[in-house]
């Protein structure tokens, strides 16, 4: 029976666990179970490879690897403090938060990857945010009117998955291709597809105009050009791609409307911030009264928190309290992922959870594992807008492409037809 988990077959299976993973991401909402397929059979695939071989593969690198696995004690040991397993709250929130245990521990114990099956997960990735853009987009010609009114409500288009995340993961599929392309990792005939599936999800963005995708889009081309640049002393290139993305910005800005609404809705937005009531209708100025009520919380509950199943309750509670203007219906969590953690778990919690989080960063930033900073840079800007790891794609987003970029790589064999 273990002779099934022979290296080759281990890695062949782990690329079509990835595969599933990923596509189950843009599929979540139909086939809901998708993702945690994905999830198990890479979990599974390595504890058979580490039963086969009596190993650990990543033994060298559990530390960055394991440290995932604080988040997901913080989850247990906080809610165990302030509820019991009889809490459905508390079973939902730990069964969410589960992939911070299983995909660490699965990459500890799989075999190396090699860089073609990692650029193959890159490329899945790429072509799935191409399919769901050109979903969106036919569905954004066919009622074009609507759309482009509801950007001047605090709204966007329909996308699967929910447009943040969705944003978020076309600033990846972006970013990762363009390291792709300079950098040269690919055949011909594939740098070219690749670059212009690039372009096209490049102007989605624009379309799309979800603040969260275009600033981690942008944040991240830039730490790539400088990297370029300094780095890797291409300043032609650097030039290059620049005139590009100012030209293709400059025509977004031209041509798409939904862009241009953003714009309006987001200075107008802003100028709401100081009445109460806006919070209703206006998605930034109910983010600014989020960050009060959690800060209350904060203050009063400054070390431990009140757990992640009470934080909604307290919250609430503050919101009747302090701004009754405000309707239970738009009540929101902080949508801020590191003012999140503070409220639900305290001081503490929250440097448990930096540890846990951004321990492969430093890691990453010594080996100068560039992508993986790219990763990094794209979450940890959606932390400081969304509370990113408290949904199931979220969690994924956050954790899996990290893990994917960090994940030690051997040479593809001489001869591969994937090289």
């Amino acid at each position: 029976m273990w002779s099934f988990f022979s290296e080759a077959r281990v890695r062949q299976l782990s690329v079509g666990w990835g595969i599933l993973l990923i596509v189950g991401l843009f599929l979540s909402s139909a086939v809901r179970a998708l993702p945690s397929l994905g999830i198990a059979g890479l979990f599974l695939t390595g504890v058979g490879y580490s039963l086969q071989h009596k190993r650990i593969a990543q033994r060298a690198h559990w530390p960055e690897l394991l440290s995932f696995v604080l988040i997901y004690l913080l989850h247990l040991v906080t809610g165990l403090w302030h509820s019991t397993l009889a809490n459905p709250a508390l079973r939902q929130d730990l069964v969410l938060e589960l992939p911070f245990v299983l995909l660490p521990v699965a990459f500890l114990l799989l075999p190396s990857w090699q860089a073609a099956h990692k650029r193959t997960l890159w490329l899945v990735l790429i072509g799935c945010c191409l399919a769901a853009a050109a979903s969106a987009t036919l569905n954004y010609l066919a009622h074009l009117k609507e759309i482009n009114r509801i950007y001047l409500e605090s709204r966007v288009m329909p996308t699967e998955p929910d447009h943040i995340r969705f944003s978020l993961l076309v600033s990846m599929a972006v970013l990762a291709g363009a390291s792709l392309v300079l950098g040269r990792e690919l055949p011909r005939r594939w740098r070219q597809l690749t670059a212009a599936g690039v372009g096209l999800l490049f102007l989605f963005q624009h379309l799309l105009a979800a603040r969260s995708g275009l600033v981690t889009m942008y944040a991240g081309g830039a730490l790539w050009l400088g990297w370029l640049g300094w780095q890797l002393n291409r300043w032609k290139d650097v030039l290059r791609i620049s005139l590009l993305i100012a030209a293709l910005a400059g025509t977004s800005l031209l041509c798409f409307t939904t862009l241009r609404n953003k714009i309006i809705d987001t200075q107008t937005d802003v100028g709401k911030i100081k009445s109460v009531a806006a919070a209703n209708n206006y998605s930034m100025t109910a983010r600014v009264y989020s960050y009060d009520i959690a800060w209350d919380i904060i203050r009063a509950h400054p070390l431990a928190g009140v757990s992640r199943v009470g934080l909604a309750d307290a919250m609430a509670a503050g919101y009747g309290a302090r701004f009754p203007q405000i309707e239970r219906a738009h009540y929101l969590l902080p949508h801020n992922q590191f003012i999140f953690n503070l409220a639900a778990y305290g001081a503490v919690g929250l440097l448990v959870f930096l540890v846990g989080f951004y321990y492969p960063l430093w890691v990453g930033w010594r080996r100068r594992n560039v992508r993986l900073l790219l990763m990094y840079l794209i979450i940890s800007l959606s932390f400081l807008v969304e509370y990113t790891l408290e949904s199931q794609v979220g969690v994924l987003t956050g954790l899996f492409f990290i893990l994917l970029a960090a994940a030690p790589s051997e040479p593809t064999p001489h001869g591969s037809p994937t090289r």
